[in-house]
C-alpha cells in the first residue's frame, strides 16, 4: 500500500483550488452576462414607459382637438337648422301675407 505524503496533499489541495477558481470565473462571467442582459430589459422598459407617456400626451391632445370639433360641429347645425327655420318662417308669411313682403 502506498503511503501518502505532505506533498501529495498539497498538490491535491492545489489541484481542487484551481478548479474552484475555474468555476469561480465560470460563475463570474454568467452573472456578468445575466446583469447585462437585466440592464438591456430594464433600458427598453424605460423607453417603453417613455413612449407610453408620449403616446398618453397624444391621445390627450387628440381628445381635446375632437371636443373642439364636436362643440364646432354643433355650433354649425344649431345655426342651419336656425337659418332654415327663419327661411321657412319667411316663405309660409309671404305665402300667407303677400302685401306684407
Amino acid at each position: 500500500m502506498s503511503t501518502v505524503t505532505d506533498n501529495d496533499l498539497r498538490e491535491l489541495k492545489d489541484l481542487i483550488n484551481s478548479k474552484f477558481e475555474q468555476v469561480d470565473r465560470k460563475f463570474e462571467l454568467v452573472n456578468e452576462k445575466i446583469d447585462s442582459r437585466f440592464e438591456q430589459v430594464d433600458n427598453k422598459l424605460n423607453d417603453m414607459r417613455v413612449e407610453i407617456a408620449s403616446i398618453k400626451g397624444n391621445q390627450e391632445g387628440f381628445s381635446k382637438r375632437l371636443d373642439n370639433l364636436e362643440f364646432t360641429n354643433r355650433g354649425i347645425l344649431i345655426s342651419v337648422v336656425s337659418g332654415l327655420l327663419i327661411a321657412t318662417i319667411t316663405l309660409i308669411v309671404k305665402f300667407l301675407a303677400p302685401s306684407f313682403g
